[in-house]
């Protein structure tokens, strides 16, 4: 998706680790709907539940924030992600980008219906 973005260095590739985290973290939360299904209703509501599921919630970003600042900024990883596909996919930066798009949003949609379908337990 950023292949279409001229990229200014390390500003950029912080920016890109932000946004992969928070891709990764709306994928990761999408198990905590199913304790919905697992524990009784109101089960988390009592006094120490609640606030360790908001915790483990809170959690999920910030380690996958971690990892990915990590993995493609510390190991300098993201130079060789970026070069590999850029090799590989020369005529079709602009489809690459696209499907970028598209999967992020997609991504952002999908974990905004479930959470507001599993909240209410109706349909839009």
């Amino acid at each position: 998706m950023f292949a279409s973005i001229k990229r200014e260095g390390e500003k950029d590739e912080n920016l890109a680790s932000i946004f992969f985290s928070v891709l990764l973290s709306t994928n990761s939360l999408m198990i905590f709907f199913l304790l919905k299904y697992i524990f009784p209703k109101g089960y988390f509501s009592l006094f120490p539940y609640n606030i360790i599921l908001k915790l483990m919630i809170g959690s999920v970003f910030l380690v996958w924030y971690f990892i990915c600042n990590h993995y493609l900024l510390k190991r300098k990883n993201y130079k060789r992600i970026i070069s590999f596909y850029e090799n590989i996919y020369k005529e079709h930066n602009k489809k690459i980008a696209w499907i970028g798009v598209l999967y992020s949003l997609a991504t952002f949609l999908v974990f905004y219906m479930t959470a507001i379908y599993l909240a209410n337990e109706t349909y839009f």
